[in-house]
């Protein structure tokens, strides 16, 4: 079972991008069973939209796939996780 501290998220995301910069996220809400389901053209290298929901959602754990880096080089999900979400658990 997952134990949900009262001011700890209650989310898990998962996040997913093709070669079009298409992100794929899925915002499942532990409290409440409820999904959130999210898909966008990240138009920034920054990955803005992409941050911005992470930053909305404060999830404790973020499911991503294994590869680091997208397929033109750009930072890709995963890392941008890394770099910015070391609170939250990786999986």
């Amino acid at each position: 079972g997952v134990t949900i501290a009262g001011d700890r998220s209650s989310f898990v995301i998962g996040l997913i991008e093709n070669r079009a910069k298409e992100v794929g996220v899925a915002a499942f809400d532990l409290r409440s069973a409820s999904l959130h389901l999210s898909q966008y053209i990240e138009t920034s290298c920054s990955y803005q939209n992409t941050k911005t929901l992470l930053h909305f959602y404060d999830p404790n754990t973020v499911i991503v796939p294994p590869n680091k880096t997208a397929a033109d080089g750009m930072v890709g999900v995963s890392e941008l996780v890394d770099k910015n979400y070391q609170a939250s658990k990786k999986v």
